[in-house]
């Protein structure tokens, strides 16, 4: 038995949020609820809509995001892991279609299928 020791460090995050937004008015106004109802319950009092793309897309600008604020080369990454629900596609990966669109070409990465 080997006596090395392996561990991962998250050393940067990006974000993205898109920029159309649903608060619970606009539920309130479509099916019966209230915002009270929605935050007693949830916790959210709005929701972010992409208008047109798909997963891979926000999570591109977040990566694009955390190279940009933490001037990290892609070439850096060692790892993405796309944490969704929602996949472009179940191949190739969501997180691969990141990989290659931001030019991390020493990563590996894969979808970890999580929801809320």
């Amino acid at each position: 038995m080997s006596d090395k020791k392996y561990s991962a460090v998250v050393t940067a995050v990006g974000m993205y949020v898109p920029d159309k937004v649903y608060d619970n008015a606009y539920f309130e106004s479509i099916v019966d609820t209230t915002d009270e109802w929605i935050r007693t319950r949830t916790g959210i009092r709005e929701r972010r809509i992409l208008e047109k793309g798909a997963t891979s897309d926000l999570a591109t600008k977040a990566a694009e995001d955390l190279l940009k604020t933490h001037n990290v080369d892609p070439k850096e990454i060692d790892i993405i892991i796309v944490a969704t629900v929602t996949p472009d596609m179940f191949f190739p990966a969501t997180a691969c279609l990141v990989q290659d669109r931001i030019g991390a070409t020493n990563s590996w990465g894969f979808d970890l299928s999580a929801a809320c």
